[in-house]
């Protein structure tokens, strides 16, 4: 029989001991909206790199658990602790909070939790190794950019009242389109469209279509005869291309299954240096650049750091960007850990 000396004996056996505080986890800590499909392949190949990967939606925000620690770069979502080694913001909006039926969307506490969050995630990305987040310079600042380092640009103005500018331009039809994003949330998780739309200068002097006189700011540019329209995804320095065909500057969201899209096998030579040029301008690890062939010649029109993919992948039967992002974001996260204090090779 064991005695007394036996018994306390298991006190001094470590493979006894029980931690009650689980350790934290290194993870890729992405940011964006429970219908963003995009991500989700990303998802699973990361999971499949055996890289943790965790998502933050902006509709769960309200339901959610956090602390924050900044001396130790201690986070605690929903009772889990994690070091975020690489943070990606992409389609995260606080006008996507939801609140309960009992509190009105317009209420001045609704405003502060969404104000509150908006704060709160911007900080938590400052905590991980690398954060990539939307930001991006207006699009006359992209378009000023992209002029001063050579890249041709359309002619552009910012403008409440678009039917005074049209003798800003030359040529016989004009683009108007959105001076931020083509999406406004006024209800969480009802999204309304607000498209470019082609006009004739004519119409647009004469002010046909009319509305209230100002209006929101919106932009007007030089339409741009062209021979190609391509979409150029950079991803920490790879560039994949896609040339698109479609019968409305708006199909890509009103009527997808009208586009016509090819993936380049090569990109030509002066679109893949703009596309470097500006990326490296503006600081950029990923973004969607479109650009305008016009007899040969780019024409830069906007970046879009948290543009989309999957519809023009779709549409190719193929996951070159997708693969590229978690390439990306897998290389980031174990530079990370790598260089975490604590770290064995």
């Amino acid at each position: 029989m064991p005695d007394a000396s036996a018994f306390l004996a298991q006190l001094d056996d470590p493979g006894r001991a029980f931690d009650v505080h689980p350790a934290s986890e290194r993870c890729v800590l992405l940011l964006s909206r429970a219908c963003d499909t995009d991500l989700d392949p990303v998802e699973r190949l990361l999971i499949g790199a055996g890289i943790r990967t965790v998502r933050l939606n902006a509709e769960e925000l309200a339901a959610t658990s956090l602390t924050v620690g900044p001396d130790d770069r201690a986070v605690r979502l929903n009772g889990r602790p994690l070091t975020p080694t690489v943070t990606w913001i992409r389609h995260f909006a606080a006008s996507a909070v939801a609140v309960g039926e009992a509190r009105a969307p317009d209420s001045a506490r609704t405003a502060f939790l969404r104000d509150s969050w908006r704060a709160a995630t911007g900080q938590l990305a400052e905590l991980s190794g690398t954060a990539i987040r939307p930001e991006r310079p207006g699009v006359l600042s992209q378009l000023r950019l992209a002029r001063r380092h050579g890249v041709a640009a359309p002619r552009t103005v910012l403008t409440t009242d678009p039917h005074l500018v049209g003798d800003a331009f030359d040529g016989p039809r004009v683009v108007v389109k959105a001076a931020h994003q083509h999406f406004v949330e006024p209800v969480p998780g009802r999204l309304h469209g607000v498209f470019p739309t082609v006009l004739d200068r004519a119409d647009l002097a004469a002010g046909r279509g009319d509305g209230p006189r100002p209006g929101p700011p919106v932009l007007v540019q030089e339409y741009v005869e062209h021979e190609a329209e391509l979409r150029v995804y950079f991803v920490a320095g790879r560039l994949h291309a896609f040339a698109l065909g479609k019968a409305d500057p708006a199909d890509p969201w009103t009527a997808p299954e009208r586009l016509d899209v090819r993936l380049l096998p090569s990109l030509p030579a002066r679109v893949a240096a703009a596309t470097r040029t500006l990326a490296a301008a503006m600081d950029l690890r990923y973004g969607a650049f479109d650009f305008l062939l016009s007899a040969g010649t780019p024409v830069f029109l906007e970046v879009n750091p948290d543009g989309d993919w999957r519809w023009a992948e779709r549409r190719t039967r193929g996951t070159p960007v997708t693969a590229a992002l978690a390439a990306m974001l897998a290389g980031l996260h174990r530079t990370a850990a790598r260089d975490a204090p604590g770290h064995r090779p």
